[in-house]
């Protein structure tokens, strides 16, 4: 999550979870909508033999021909919020004892791609910040990261005095602890330990300008190496991800440039590779499981994952069917925010059937699969309605009402 250029500096999205990165990319497709209609409304040609008119289709049914630029970002926001709700729903599925049929399994693959894909995305779009007094850092980007953390904490926090605690998305009792809440600038205790990982990200990237930047991307890699194998831990998983996944923010905002051209000037031939070297790491690192504790090696595997997800996302993003995908990506902080909230609350319901659920054909993987697809989709719905309460995602002190009803206006409209 990061600040697109593309968008206003206050409102948020989940590869940019300050900013609606995606809802941006949408509007920076064509320069106004009506140009935008008609990329896609179908040709019509006189035939020269006089046959009257003959209309053919400037798209074809399955493949796309108005694709911006960068809507391969949208995709990979979409492949990566959905693995990253399995994984929460894997979790909580964990936690009714229903670890059968491969879910810890899966919850192995579903935690190496998403994390890093959305922090070097944010990092894309924090080139400009160098620039910046600490005044518009604060204003532009660091107020509305914490604001949107200290909310919807406080939000979470009156969730689970109501609701039974399942599993509290890695929080264990801490989920409903006053203390725990009172602590949360310091002591991440929950999933929106991302947003919390976007301020701190931000303000370091700011506050070493003025150092070569070669000096913070080895101190980044250093740092992740050593977290993901396992030889410092700080005993909290939001502190131990941050470290672990800082060097991709850092290598998004220095190499923004050179990963924009990589990604974009993609071959079929580029992508095949790419997906082969990681398929061919994966295989290795399952049959012999002690090389993840090889300082490096996961970075490896999360630069080889993220290489093949980023230039298959060029190809996908032209896929007319799979188009759902890039709107699940453009909502991906929709369902960021709330998705926790509706897990649990069907868990609860999925605690009275878990033994009858542990009797189906692939059972947890089934389950998973199901739960995931529903999750994703109530949380667009549920937030579709959320966005109307402009200040839940939307730092309101100091602005206007009228421009504040105007974003949330535009927010519906989309």
């Amino acid at each position: 999550m990061s600040w697109s250029r593309h968008s206003t500096p206050t409102t948020p999205s989940i590869a940019c979870v300050a900013e609606r990165t995606g809802r941006a990319h949408s509007r920076a497709r064509t320069p106004n909508a009506s140009a935008r209609g008609a990329a896609r409304m179908p040709s019509v040609r006189i035939d020269s033999g006089g046959n009257g008119m003959e209309h053919t289709r400037r798209a074809s049914l399955w493949l796309r021909d108005d694709v911006g630029r960068r809507d391969w970002m949208d995709v990979v926001k979409g492949v990566a919020i959905i693995m990253i709700v399995a994984y929460h729903v894997s979790l909580f599925l964990n936690s009714l004892g229903m670890d059968a049929a491969g879910v810890g399994r899966a919850r192995i693959v579903l935690d190496l791609f998403p994390m890093p894909a959305f922090f070097l995305i944010s990092g894309l779009f924090q080139t400009r910040i160098q620039s910046w007094s600490f005044a518009d850092l604060w204003r532009r980007r660091l107020r509305q990261y914490l604001y949107l953390y200290a909310v919807w904490s406080l939000l979470r926090f009156a969730f689970y005095l109501v609701v039974p605690n399942v599993r509290a998305d890695g929080a264990g009792t801490a989920a409903s602890d006053p203390l725990a809440l009172l602590g949360i600038l310091v002591w991440p205790i929950s999933s929106y330990w991302f947003i919390y990982a976007l301020f701190v990200f931000t303000l370091v990237l700011w506050a070493s300008r003025v150092l070569p930047a070669w000096v913070l991307v080895a101190a980044a890699l250093i740092a992740s190496t050593l977290m993901s194998a396992g030889l410092i831990d700080t005993e909290n998983v939001g502190w131990n991800r941050m470290i672990e996944y800082f060097v991709f923010f850092v290598l998004g905002a220095t190499f923004q440039r050179r990963i924009h051209a990589a990604v974009e000037r993609t071959t079929p031939l580029v992508i095949v590779g790419s997906v082969v070297a990681f398929a061919g790491f994966a295989a290795f690192a399952t049959f012999v499981p002690r090389v993840a504790g090889i300082p490096g090696v996961a970075f490896i595997g999360q630069v080889l994952v993220v290489a093949a997800g980023f230039t298959l996302a060029t190809r996908l993003a032209r896929v007319r069917p799979l188009g759902w995908l890039s709107y699940i990506g453009v909502r991906s902080l929709n369902v960021y925010l709330v998705h926790i909230f509706v897990i649990a609350l069907l868990a609860i319901g999925l605690s009275h059937i878990a033994g009858w659920l542990d009797t189906l054909p692939g059972r947890g993987l089934l389950v998973i699969g199901a739960m995931t697809a529903i999750v994703t989709a109530l949380s667009i719905v549920i937030t579709r309605y959320l966005t109307r309460v402009s200040w839940l995602f939307v730092y309101p002190f100091g602005r206007s009402a009228g421009a504040r009803t105007t974003r949330a206006n535009a927010r519906e409209s989309r």
